[in-house]
């Protein structure tokens, strides 16, 4: 440790006596349980990681992707989906390789860089909880209140939703650092009075535990609203726009229950442990068997916003289509920009085609313009880049 333990103290004006002192964070005290087994299965940090930074690449191409759709087609979800992103983002990039280094080394275990990967780590959590609230709250508008849609979830409206989202998080985030709610402990673990434990509390039930159950309900009645919808269509062309739509709702209802899946366990057993039962009076079997239990669902929350970006990528159609235009156009771009014929350069078809598809994908409205878009896009390349990959 750089600093001691008093210093720590008087850093957050906490000084509190080990018998008051609570965890309440990410790690469990291991009172009696110093199994080298046990230490050994904290290697997964190793392969967490490595997944992490892989993550980190995959959370900016889906920003990348979300950010270019949301200006072809401007529907909403996209910007929910990019404040989702950068809150996984803020976890993978930053917080959880800082956490993982932290364990292993001592020499990084400083005050401020402890208190900062923590404030960050509650905030990358509440962002993505609230934004994926808000990513099912906009489809559930859509789908039962169509003709209300436009007018209730504008663009202006979503911008303003996820200002408040990162308003009332950062706010809430502030206010027990400041305040001296929290501080940090013993080997870099963020600790916080008996007498102060409710805002542990509030801050696992409302921006964790709820906005996660929500979107699952939610998630669960739209897949139910659409398939009846679809069962009822009208006409042909209805029912097609319908199905076109059920692609961004099994995304939707994937990254939900993904969510609820990786990111439900611990919150609920951390409420458990702190609430029904004293932790130093179980014997250190008992100990023994729920750190073992408390670790497993730890690595489960930490996969988390590893797994989101890939769940967006492969899962959500246009995304898939635009990562994989983006990534297959690359080499072409090292290639020279002008075809040669005859020592003169011939780009007069070309250009006049990317006018009238300019032209026509501005002027077109349609129920699901993004696939849409994508798709007629995507034939352009087709025809415009015949010539070069036959060379």
């Amino acid at each position: 440790m750089a600093k001691s333990d008093n210093e720590i103290f008087d850093y957050f004006g906490n000084e509190t006596k080990n018998e008051d002192i609570i965890q309440a964070d990410d790690s469990i005290e291991m009172k009696c349980y110093e199994s080298d087994n046990f230490q050994t299965y904290l290697q997964v940090d190793d392969l967490l990681l490595a997944a992490s930074v892989a993550a980190t690449i995959f959370n900016v191409l889906v920003i990348f992707c979300a950010i270019k759709l949301f200006r072809r087609s401007g529907d909403t979800m996209h910007l929910f989906i990019i404040s989702m992103t950068v809150g996984d983002l803020l976890l993978t990039v930053f917080c959880h390789p800082n956490e993982f280094l932290i364990r292993k080394h001592e020499f990084l275990r400083h005050v401020r860089l402890c208190a900062v990967t923590h404030f960050c780590n509650w905030l990358g959590l509440a962002v993505s909880g609230l934004s994926l609230t808000m990513l099912n709250l906009d489809k559930l508008i859509y789908f039962q209140w169509p003709l209300s849609y436009d007018r209730t979830m504008s663009k202006k409206r979503a911008f303003i939703l996820c200002a408040f989202i990162w308003s009332i998080s950062v706010g809430y985030m502030t206010w027990i650092w400041v305040f001296n709610v929290v501080y940090i402990g013993k080997n870099c673990n963020l600790q916080m009075t008996s007498d102060q434990m409710y805002f542990y509390d509030i801050f696992m039930v409302t921006y964790c535990v709820l906005p996660v159950t929500s979107s699952l309900i939610v998630s669960g009645y739209l897949y139910q609203l659409t398939r009846e919808k679809r069962h009822t269509g009208i006409c042909i062309g209805q029912s097609q726009k319908f199905k076109n739509k059920m692609k961004s709702l099994v995304f939707i209802f994937a990254t939900t229950a993904w969510t609820s899946f990786s990111l439900l366990p611990y919150r609920i057993f951390n409420i458990c442990r702190m609430h029904l039962f004293e932790w130093n009076s179980l014997d250190c079997d008992t100990q023994s068997k729920m750190n073992w239990l408390a670790y497993v669902l730890l690595y489960l929350l930490f996969l988390n916003p590893i797994i989101n970006p890939l769940i967006t990528s492969l899962i959500y159609a246009p995304y898939r289509i635009t990562l994989k235009r983006f990534l297959f156009s690359i080499p072409n771009r090292n290639r020279p920009l002008y075809s040669y014929r005859d020592n003169q350069t011939d780009l007069s078809y070309t250009s006049a085609f990317n006018k009238r598809s300019r032209g026509y994908r501005d002027s077109e409205i349609t129920l699901d313009h993004e696939m849409i878009n994508l798709n007629e896009t995507t034939q352009t390349g087709i025809n415009v880049n015949t010539p070069s990959e036959g060379s």
